[in-house]
């Protein structure tokens, strides 16, 4: 295997991991309920 090759490979790697990371992050972010207000309950409990 060529090191250009390596390289492209961990990269992507690297990539692919920041990308999960960033999604979960996300997911994790989003605000429970409507996030109006019609006074619902934000917050899961």
């Amino acid at each position: 295997m060529t090191p250009e090759i390596q390289t492209a490979i961990a990269l992507a790697l690297v990539a692919g991991a920041v990308l999960y990371f960033v999604r979960g992050w996300w997911n994790r972010r989003k605000k429970l309920g409507c996030g109006g207000g019609c006074g619902c309950s934000s917050k899961k409990f």
